[in-house]
C-alpha cells in the first residue's frame, strides 16, 4: 500500500477515531449524569427509575437491550469509561440511554438540520462514509472533509452543552481539546508504520466493509436456480428467497444420540465454541439441499438481517469456494479472484487483514473435490489457524465425509450435522412455493399451470408427505416441474428413479419440439430424428461418466468437442443438443479470462447418465447377467480416472433400479455387493434402494443379507439397535421383514394409526420393544382411538419398553404387565383416562423408568388427579398442559400441584398452543409457587406468545420463584 496516494484518507479516519469519537463520548456522558464512571452500563440502566426516567429506554423500548453482536457486548460489559466503544455503538447508547432525546423513529435523527440529533447522525454518516469510500483523496478534498467535520463537532457539543445543562466552560474545554487533536493530525508528517500500529483495527474495518460491498454486490446475482432451462427458449430463474423452506437438521443420528437443529441456530453450533476456528461440516445425500442453504446463507448475509440465520451477521466477511472450480489452488488465488480491484489498490496487506476478520468460509461440495480445490481448502485451513472469529463450513455427501474430514486440522474445533430435507408438514408448502415461482418466471409458456386444487390431488396422490424420498428437495423440485407440464405422468407408486427417467423423457420431449423447428433436422422423419438423438446421447453418457470418475460436474474441452463432433456427424444442431442436458456456464479465471464452460445442472443427473452408460454397456455383452460385469464395464472405459466406489454410491443404487425384473437374481446380487462396497451398510440406506426398486421381491431378497440386525443386548438408536420403522417406510418393513431373522422393532409413527395394519402379518415374528403413536399423542380428542387398542393388542409383547400415545383401560391394563417399562408418554383427554393415570401410579412400581411424560388437556377436572406422580430421583417428569389460555391459568396451577410433589427434583412444564402474554405468564409463576410448586428443571412456552426480551424478564423470575429457567420453544409437531 503506497501512503503517497492515501494519506489523506487515512487522516480522514484518524480525526474520525480521535475528535469524532471523543464528542461522542462526552455526549454519552452529559447525557447520563446519574451514571458512576466505575459501574458498567447494564447495571446503570437497572438502577433507572420506570416513574422518572426520562430515556427512550424507559419511554419507548420497553426496557429492552439494543441487540449487539459479539464484539459490542464484550466492549459494554469490559469497558466502563466506553473509551473502546465505536461511534455507531456510542451512537445506540445516546439514543436509549441518554435523557430527553428524540424518540427513535423520530425525524429528528434523520432529516438535515441543526437538532442534536441529527447532528449525531451526521458524525456516525461521516464515519460509514470513510469506511466504505476509497482512501485516496486529494488535499482539497480533505481540506473540505476537515472543515465540515470540526464544523459539525463544534456544533454538536454547543447543542449537547444546552440540551443537558452543561456550561460554557465545560463546552469550551471540550472544543479546545479537539482543536488540539485536529490540527496534530492535519499538520503531522504521517507514518505508514505507525498508522498500521495505532490505526489497525480501524483501517482493517475500512478495507473489510469495502471488501463486503463488493461481496454483497455480487452476491445479488446469484440468489436465482435457474432448474428447467428446456422448458421455455428463455432463460427460466427462481428466486432462491422464495422457494427456500427450512430443511430438517439432525446432529448425532449416525452414533445413536441423535437430536434436531434449529436451522437457525446452524451456525451458532460451531461459532466461538472455541478458542481456536471451527469448522461445521454439513452432511447430506444427493439432492438434500446441501447447495441451496449454502445459496440461502449467501443471500442473508448479503441482506444482514437479524432475523436470519443467528449469528450470520456477526461475520464481516463470507468467502465461497466451489470444489468443482478447478482455477483456483491458494487463498492468495481465491482473494485475488474475488477482490481483483482491491487486491491491486492495498497490495499484501489486504489477505493479511482478511484473514484476521471475522470470517465464514463456506466451501461447497467435498465430494466434488479436484486436485487443485483440494490445495486451496488447505492452504484457507492453514491461513486460518489461529483466529477464533473464522467459522469454516463444508458441505459434503456421506460416501465423501471422511475424505473431508482429513482436510481439517486437529487444531480446528469440529461440528458435523446432517441435512436430512424438508421435513413432513413442509413439503407441500414446498411444492405450493416452487410451483408459484415457476408460472411467475415462464409468462410467455403457452402451458395452462396447475390449479391449486389439481397439485393438493396430485400431492395426496403422491402421498408427498409420508414417502421417504419426497424430503430430499432437489426431488420435489422434478415433481414440480413435472406437475406443471406432465402431472398425469406420476402416481403413488412413482419412485426416485422413476422421477429422473421422468424429467428426462420431458426433456426429450422439449427437444423434439426444437428439432421439428431446426433447419437442420426438420425434414428428417420422427424415427429417424430419434435414432440419431439416441446415438448422440449414447456418447454424451459416455463422456459424463468418465468427467464423473474425475470429479468432474463441469466437461472438460476434449468431451465438449467430441460431443460438437458426433453432432456433426449425425447432423444434429450442437448447440440445441447440447443445452438440452447441460447449462452454459461462464468462469472467470483469477487472471480475468472468461471460459464458457458445459456441467450438468445437478450432479444427481450425471450419475443417472453414467448409470444408464453402464447399463448400456452390459445389454451390449453376450452374457449380461454374468457376475462381475458391472465393475467390468466401470474400469474397462477408456479415459477414465481411479474408480472409487465410495463415490458410485448413487450410480450404483439408480443402476438396481434399472435393472429388467426379468433377469436374473446374479446382476442384482453383483451390485448389491459393489453398494456394499461403495459404503452403503446404514439401514436407511438399504431401505432407499428397496424403495428405487418399487420393493421388488428379488432386490428385497438380496437386500435382508445385506441389512443390518440389532446387536444383542443393544439398546441405541443407531444401526446396533432395535429397527425403527416410521411412517414412510411402512410398505418398505411390509416386504423387508418377511425376509429378516427374528427380531426387535420400534414402531414410530406420527401418522394415521391405521396406516400400520398392513404391515401386522409382517410383525408376527419379530418383538415389538416401542409402540409410539404421536399423533394421539400429539394432539389428544376426548374419545379414545380403537385403532389403538387393536394395533396393541396385535403387537403387544411384555417386553415392550416404551409407550406412546392414549391411556385406555386396554393401554393400562397391558402397561401393568410389562417386564420393564423405561419410557412413558400419555395424552389424557377425560376424567376417565384422569383415574386411569391415577390407577397406574398407584399399581407400577416404575423401577425401571426413566422417563415419563403427560399429556393433559382443558377437558379433565383437577379434582380427577387424586395421586402424585412417584417422586423418584431417577425418573424425569415432562408435564404438557395443553391450550392454556388466560381464564385457565388456575386450572393449570391446580393441575401441576395435584401431579407433582413439592420436593420432586427433576420435572419440567411445558405449555403447547398456551396464548398467555407476559403478564399471563408472570401470573401463573406466581400462582404455582402459592400452591407449593418448586423445584422444576424448566418451564417451556410458545414462542408466539412473547418475543425474546419479554422471555429475558420474566426468566429470572421464574428461576428465582420455581427453580427453574423459562424457555420459548416452537412447538412444531404440536400445531393444529
Amino acid at each position: 500500500m503506497s501512503l503517497s496516494t492515501m494519506k489523506y484518507g487515512c487522516k480522514v479516519i484518524m480525526n474520525l477515531e480521535a475528535a469524532a469519537k471523543k464528542v461522542m463520548q462526552i455526549v454519552l456522558k452529559w447525557g447520563t449524569p446519574g451514571k458512576d464512571p466505575k459501574e458498567d452500563f447494564i447495571t446503570y440502566v437497572k438502577r433507572l427509575d420506570p416513574s422518572t426516567s426520562k430515556t427512550n429506554y424507559i419511554l419507548e423500548d420497553n426496557k429492552r437491550h439494543p441487540k449487539l453482536d459479539k464484539t459490542q457486548k464484550e466492549q459494554v460489559k469490559n469497558d466502563n469509561s466506553c473509551e473502546t466503544f465505536d461511534i455507531t455503538l456510542l451512537l445506540i447508547f445516546i439514543k436509549l440511554y441518554c435523557l430527553n432525546m428524540a424518540r427513535l423513529n423520530d425525524a429528528a435523527w434523520f432529516s438535515d438540520g441543526d437538532e442534536l440529533e441529527n447532528l449525531l447522525y451526521q458524525i456516525k454518516k461521516a464515519r460509514n462514509n470513510a469506511m466504505h469510500e476509497s482512501l485516496e483523496m486529494t488535499e482539497t478534498e480533505f481540506e473540505e472533509k476537515t472543515k465540515q467535520l470540526r464544523e459539525d463537532l463544534i456544533a454538536t457539543l454547543t447543542k449537547a452543552k444546552e440540551r443537558f445543562g452543561r456550561s460554557d466552560a465545560e463546552m469550551k474545554k471540550e472544543i479546545d481539546k479537539n482543536e488540539v487533536v485536529m490540527n496534530r493530525i492535519t499538520n503531522e508528517p504521517l507514518d505508514l508504520k505507525d498508522f498500521l500500529r495505532d490505526y489497525h483495527s480501524d483501517l482493517q474495518e475500512h478495507i473489510i466493509s469495502r471488501l463486503a460491498d463488493q461481496l454483497k454486490q455480487h452476491t445479488k446475482y446469484k440468489k436465482y436456480v435457474a432448474p428447467l432451462d428446456f422448458l421455455t427458449t428463455n432463460k427460466v430463474s427462481l428466486n432462491i428467497e422464495n422457494i427456500y423452506v427450512k430443511p430438517k437438521v439432525m446432529q448425532g443420528r449416525l452414533e445413536g444420540k441423535e437430536k434436531d437443529v434449529e436451522h437457525l441456530d446452524l451456525i451458532k453450533l460451531a461459532q466461538g465454541q472455541s478458542t481456536q476456528p471451527q469448522v461445521l461440516v454439513v452432511e447430506g445425500l444427493t439432492g438434500s439441499g446441501k447447495t441451496t442453504l449454502v445459496a440461502h446463507m449467501t443471500t442473508e448475509w448479503s441482506k444482514a438481517s437479524n432475523d436470519s440465520i443467528r449469528g450470520l451477521n456477526e461475520y464481516k466477511l463470507l468467502l465461497k469456494v466451489l470444489c468443482r472450480d478447478s482455477h483456483l489452488s491458494s487463498y492468495a488465488d481465491l482473494i485475488q479472484f474475488l477482490f481483483q480491484p482491491s487486491t491491486n489498490e492495498y497490495k499484501e496487506l489486504l489477505s493479511k487483514l482478511v484473514k484476521e476478520s471475522s470470517l465464514l468460509v463456506i466451501i461447497d461440495g467435498i465430494d466434488e473435490v479436484n486436485e487443485s480445490s483440494r490445495k486451496l481448502i488447505r492452504d484457507i485451513l492453514d491461513q486460518m489457524q489461529g483466529n477464533p472469529k473464522c467459522t469454516v463450513m463444508f458441505t459434503t455427501r456421506p460416501e465423501a465425509l471422511q475424505e473431508g474430514l482429513q482436510l481439517i486440522p486437529n487444531t480446528y474445533y469440529r461440528v458435523e450435522v446432517e441435512l436430512v430435507g424438508i421435513p413432513m408438514g413442509q413439503r407441500e408448502d414446498f411444492l405450493h412455493r416452487y410451483l408459484d415461482e415457476l408460472h411467475k418466471a415462464c409468462p410467455g409458456t403457452t402451458h395452462t399451470p396447475p390449479t391449486t386444487d389439481d397439485i393438493n390431488q396430485c400431492i395426496k396422490q403422491l402421498d408427498v408427505e409420508t414417502k421417504e424420498h419426497f424430503r430430499l428437495p432437489l426431488n420435489l423440485s422434478i415433481v414440480a416441474i413435472l406437475m406443471y407440464s406432465w402431472p398425469d405422468k406420476m402416481n403413488r407408486n412413482t419412485t426416485q428413479t422413476e422421477l429422473y427417467y421422468l424429467i428426462h423423457e420431458l426433456t426429450l420431449e422439449k427437444l423434439e419440439k426444437r428439432l421439428i423447428d431446426n433447419d437442420l433436422t426438420k425434414d428428417f422423419g420422427r424415427r429417424k430424428r430419434l435414432d440419431k438423438v439416441e446415438n448422440w446421447m449414447s456418447a454424451m453418457y459416455c463422456e459424463m461418466f468418465i468427467a464423473l470418475t474425475h470429479d468432474q460436474l463441469t466437461l472438460q474441452e476434449e468431451s465438449v468437442n467430441k460431443l460438437r463432433s458426433k453432432c456433426v456427424t449425425l447432423d444434429l444442431p450442437p448447440d440445441e443438443m447440447m443445452a438440452a442436458f447441460m447449462e452454459t456456464k461462464t468462469v472467470k479465471t483469477f487472471r480475468g479470462c472468461d471460459l464458457d464452460c458445459y456441467s450438468v445442472p445437478h450432479k444427481g443427473f450425471q450419475e443417472r447418465y453414467g448409470a444408464l452408460y453402464v447399463m448400456q454397456g452390459i445389454k451390449q455383452l453376450e452374457k449380461p447377467e454374468e457376475s462381475g460385469n458391472v465393475h467390468k464395464i466401470m474400469v474397462s472405459t477408456s479415459g477414465i480416472g481411479q474408480i472409487q466406489l465410495s463415490k458410485m454410491q448413487n450410480l450404483l443404487q439408480m443402476l438396481v433400479g434399472m435393472i429388467p425384473r426379468d433377469w436374473n437374481s446374479i446382476m442384482v446380487k453383483d451390485v448389491l455387493n459393489l453398494l456394499q462396497e461403495a459404503g452403503v451398510n446404514r439401514r436407511d440406506q438399504w431401505l432407499d434402494v428397496i424403495e428405487d426398486t418399487k420393493c421388488s421381491e428379488k432386490v428385497v431378497k438380496a437386500i435382508a443379507d445385506h441389512f443390518p440386525l440389532p446387536v444383542a443386548s443393544v439398546n441405541t438408536w443407531d444401526d446396533n439397535g432395535p429397527i425403527v420403522i416410521k411412517d414412510g417406510r411402512i410398505e418398505t418393513y411390509k416386504k423387508l421383514l418377511s425376509h429378516i431373522r427374528h427380531t426387535q422393532v420400534r414402531l414410530d409413527i406420527h401418522g394415521d394409526p391405521a396406516s400400520l395394519n398392513c404391515l401386522l402379518a409382517s410383525l408376527d415374528r419379530h418383538v415389538c420393544i416401542g409402540f409410539r403413536l404421536y399423533q394421539t399423542y400429539f394432539h389428544p380428542t376426548k374419545d379414545i382411538h380403537p385403532t389403538v387398542d387393536q394395533l396393541l393388542s396385535k403387537v403387544w409383547s411384555p417386553d415392550l419398553s416404551e409407550y406412546v400415545g392414549p391411556l385406555s383401560d386396554y393401554v393400562l391394563s397391558r402397561l401393568q404387565r410389562v417386564h420393564s417399562l423405561r419410557n412413558i408418554s400419555l395424552s389424557i383427554s377425560s376424567n376417565h383416562q384422569a383415574t386411569l393415570l391415577m390407577e397406574l401410579i398407584t399399581s407400577t412400581s416404575f423401577k425401571d423408568l426413566k422417563y415419563l411424560t403427560v399429556v393433559v388437556t382443558p377437558e379433565v377436572l383437577p379434582a380427577a388427579i387424586t395421586t402424585n406422580i412417584p417422586d423418584n430421583y431417577n425418573i424425569m417428569v415432562e408435564l404438557s398442559l395443553l391450550d392454556v389460555t388466560d381464564e385457565m391459568v388456575s386450572w393449570a396451577c391446580e393441575m401441576v400441584a395435584n401431579l407433582i410433589k413439592p420436593s420432586q427434583r427433576d420435572y419440567s412444564i411445558w405449555f403447547p398452543r398456551s396464548t398467555l402474554d407476559e403478564a399471563g405468564w408472570i401470573r401463573m409463576i406466581q400462582d404455582l409457587r402459592r400452591r407449593g410448586v418448586k423445584n422444576i428443571r424448566g418451564m417451556w412456552v410458545p414462542d408466539t406468545s412473547i418475543s425474546s426480551d419479554q422471555k429475558d424478564r420474566i426468566s429470572p423470575i421464574c428461576l428465582n420463584t420455581l427453580g427453574g429457567y423459562l424457555y420459548k420453544y416452537q412447538f412444531n409437531q404440536w400445531k393444529k
